[in-house]
């Protein structure tokens, strides 16, 4: 194998490590141990820390080693600060857009659809992993079609940072089912055309995100996972 393909190997599955928290926040990452677990030498594992570095998901702390980055109360506020003003506004255009692109339309109409059909099915794990995919889907169908490159561009680059949060943003068991009501406002606002109803559901969407992650945070006895992530 060679040094580039070694280095991708090892980038991209502590990406996935640290996106899916096997990898926790502020947890260090030897770069002996990292090699040995790929059979990597140090120059591989290096340029994969500096790419994780360029991501803002892992913190170089010295020439030997890094850990991963951790997470703030302040980083949660700053990136739903930054994700309303950015999302609010793709949302916005992709309801202008959809009015005269079918192959958007048909993207949003087959989200709303497939939505609706979970939103009848009882609680389980296929259903929340189903309700991701669709999220997932739904969120590159915004940016795919906001028809603003450097906006699309933005809110592609704060992905793995939202990722990193989402078992904290359905931590409480009926967040999901709110969520699901929420993507599907957003949808359905986006389907209509109407512009400031698709921006006005982002934002609800986001701050009740925001919302359940600070919550969790200050009282996580309620939580259907371990909240200890997230430092002051």
């Amino acid at each position: 194998m060679t040094g580039g393909s070694k280095s991708e190997q090892v980038y991209e599955q502590l990406r996935q490590d640290i996106l899916n928290g096997s990898l926790s926040p502020g947890q260090s990452l030897s770069a002996i141990d990292v090699g040995a677990r790929f059979s990597a030498s140090r120059t591989p594992v290096r340029q994969a820390f500096l790419r994780l570095e360029g991501e803002g998901l892992v913190s170089l702390i010295d020439r030997q080693g890094a850990r991963v980055a951790p997470i703030s109360i302040k980083s949660v506020r700053d990136l739903f600060e930054l994700r309303i003003l950015l999302e609010a506004a793709a949302a916005r255009i992709v309801a202008e857009a959809v009015a005269r692109d079918a192959a958007a339309r048909q993207q949003f109409e087959e989200v709303a659809d497939a939505l609706g059909a979970i939103s009848e099915e009882a609680p389980s794990e296929s259903r929340r992993d189903r309700f991701y995919e669709l999220t997932e889907t739904y969120d590159q169908a915004v940016i795919a079609h906001t028809r603003n490159a450097h906006l699309a561009r933005s809110i592609a680059e704060l992905r793995p940072h939202t990722e990193r949060l989402r078992n904290i943003a359905h931590s409480r068991p009926a967040r999901l089912d709110v969520s699901l009501a929420e993507h599907l406002s957003m949808c359905r606002a986006i389907l209509a055309g109407d512009g400031p109803a698709a921006a006005a559901a982002c934002t609800e969407h986001l701050t009740q995100t925001q919302k359940t992650i600070l919550d969790a945070v200050v009282d996580p006895q309620g939580a259907a996972v371990a909240i200890d992530l997230i430092t002051a």
